[in-house]
């Protein structure tokens, strides 16, 4: 069984791990009151491949929706659930909005992977 994620919610921090582990930030925002989050949360989230997946590649950080607006605002949040894959300096490479299932969910999550592999090598 894979290890629970443990969600972050400090952006400066988990870009400091980020850097120093050399994987990505993935963000998560959601809502209580959204039915696609919660869904997301107990089904996708809580399967055993999408943990492992993340503890393995990303830092996850989670914003929840009312609580911390400011990260909403800062990264132009307006649907939810949405999943934001940055790199290690803060620059968004990816973002999805919806309920995935978790097969594609970890298919999102290699897409994002390669695209920021790709774009490091043309720096």
């Amino acid at each position: 069984m894979a290890d629970e994620i443990v969600w972050g919610k400090s952006l400066g921090r988990a870009l400091a791990q980020a850097q120093k582990e050399d994987k990505l930030v993935l963000a998560f925002f959601f809502s209580q009151a959204c039915e696609a989050c919660m869904k997301m949360n107990k089904d996708t989230l809580n399967d055993d491949s999408v943990r492992e997946h993340i503890t393995r590649y990303f830092v996850p950080v989670q914003y929840e929706s009312g609580i911390d607006s400011e990260q909403f605002m800062r990264f132009n949040i307006t649907a939810k659930p949405a999943m934001l894959v940055l790199d290690s300096v803060g620059n968004e490479i990816f973002r999805k909005i919806g309920f995935f299932e978790p097969a594609m969910f970890i298919e999102k999550l290699e897409k994002a992977r390669k695209k920021a592999a790709c774009k490091a090598s043309h720096q």
